[in-house]
């Protein structure tokens, strides 16, 4: 099978578009000791400030919803870099498109389930790079939470999803320590928001877990913890 990068792209289009219709972002470049969060425009946009190893952190990110479909744009500035973050899942994360880019460079993923419940699919290109498909297994990698050694596929290779990207250095569990528990960003996921403990059977956790593991990813901050049904 042939895979189009533009084939990819359309995945999630629909979903996106609205979340990406944001504004020019003003960053503020004073360091607060801790996280803060203010709400912008209800619930559907939020702005995080706060102090990572690397730098000052903003974050600007907007969110739309619809039944089982979300798609969150996250803009953010870390040590005079700025970066993006975006994603679309489609129905509780059975298929998850997302792409990542700082500077002039970009990494767009999809992730989606195979016939083998507990083997996942990713397909990985770099700017305009020829895609690659991986097979990952799900219960190894959500053990896993190196993110430069997370990514491998079922024969123990690792995937490169970085590319020609070099963002400053941070890692989902440093955006957890300082934003994870703002009042602000709790009230962008409505009561939603996952702390990053699945359980090796939640295997729909994977996609998500991939998009918080790719390096500059914010994603993980946006993780929504669906209800069980």
């Amino acid at each position: 099978m042939t895979f189009e990068r533009r084939d990819f792209l359309k995945l999630g289009t629909v979903g996106m578009v609205t979340a990406m219709a944001t504004p020019s972002f003003a960053f503020d470049e004073d360091s607060p000791a801790k996280g803060k969060g203010e709400l912008e425009g209800g619930y559907s946009s939020v702005r995080l400030e706060g102090q990572l190893k690397a730098g000052h952190m903003v974050i600007e990110a907007r969110s739309f919803e619809e039944g089982k479909d979300r798609a969150v744009t996250a803009h953010s500035k870390l040590a005079g870099v700025d970066l993006y973050s975006g994603m679309f899942s489609y129905d509780r994360d059975k298929t998850l498109f997302a792409i990542f880019r700082d500077s002039d460079h970009s990494t767009s993923i999809v992730v989606s389930n195979t016939d083998d419940p507990k083997i996942g699919r990713l397909t990985v290109w770099n700017d305009s790079g020829a895609p690659g498909v991986f097979e990952i297994n799900k219960e190894s990698f959500l053990d896993s939470e190196n993110p430069n050694d997370g990514i491998r596929d079922v024969k123990g290779n690792a995937v490169d999803v970085l590319g020609k990207r070099k963002p400053p250095v941070f890692t989902w569990r440093e955006l957890e320590a300082v934003f994870g528990d703002d009042p602000a960003l709790l009230q962008f996921m409505r009561g939603n928001k996952s702390h990053h403990h699945p359980a090796k059977t939640e295997l729909l956790a994977f996609a998500c877990h991939v998009g918080s593991l790719v390096a500059s990813s914010t994603l993980g901050l946006f993780w929504q913890a669906y209800p069980t049904l």
